[in-house]
């Protein structure tokens, strides 16, 4: 598995083989790191100088230090990956092809614009999902506006729509107009059988705790379970992108 390296490296102002070292050692702490740094050095066709040279640049004490040090960090990670477990139990609930659709949807538009549609409490959401598609390299434009919908002037492929009700009028009618013109819509709505949800293919029906509270005046997880939810299911997208086959390491 590749790690992101990006903070690390932008950190400490590593170049291009020392992120590929770095990659390494992540690998060799991950695995328990019991070996030593000439046997390490050698596996990856680099000397153990070179070793030393990375754990002292990224404020090491030496090659020991460094394995025993980003080990406990991975361990951290994968406890905290566990305790998510619990905040993400809901999501079994969800139909596997639902999932395999959104990914499928998200590889298909890879090089089309995609639009992402919300308005009221669901607005964050829409600015979370547009930002989180832009840095994982996709055009996405975030827009409620009646013309970019109806003209398809941006020949965008995919649509993502958000409402709690599943029939908000400012979202509702830009849903319409791209059913009529046949794009792909994907929407997160917190009522099954609503207009919305039946424009959609997938719909991602999660559980709106207080449907009677238009105004959101108490507390209500719909929106919570709707940003777990699309984190999720991007996080699926980026195992098919790093795994193409679903097998790791081919």
């Amino acid at each position: 598995m590749k790690h992101d390296l990006y903070k690390l490296a932008d950190q400490h102002h590593l170049n291009a083989n020392e992120q590929q070292l770095l990659q390494a050692v992540l690998e060799t702490a991950k695995n328990g790191g019991q070996c030593s740094v000439r046997e390490f050095a050698a596996q990856n066709y680099t000397s153990p100088a070179a070793v030393i040279r990375l754990s002292k640049k990224m404020g090491y004490t030496g090659y020991t230090d460094m394995i025993y040090r980003i080990g406990f960090l991975i361990q951290n990670e994968i406890d905290n990956k566990n305790h998510a477990s619990d905040i993400t139990a809901f999501i079994g609930d969800i139909p596997e092809e639902k999932m395999r659709s959104f990914v499928e949807l998200l590889h298909e538009n890879r090089q089309k614009p995609i639009l992402v549609t919300g308005t009221g409490f669901c607005a964050p959401l829409q600015e979370f999902m547009v930002r989180k598609l832009l840095v994982l390299g996709y055009c996405a434009i975030g827009s409620n506006s009646y013309e970019v919908y109806e003209s398809g002037a941006l020949n965008a492929g995919l649509v993502i729509a958000i409402s709690k009700s599943g029939k908000t009028n400012t979202i509702l009618k830009p849903v319409q107009d791209s059913f009529a013109q046949h794009r792909s819509i994907i929407a997160f709505v917190g009522a099954d059988n609503s207009p919305i949800a039946r424009c959609a293919d997938p719909a991602f029906v999660l559980l709106d705790d207080k449907m009677l509270d238009d105004r959101n005046l108490t507390a209500n997880y719909f929106y919570a379970r709707v940003l777990i939810t699309f984190e999720y299911l991007m996080d699926l997208v980026l195992e098919k992108d790093e795994h193409p086959n679903g097998k790791e390491g081919q």
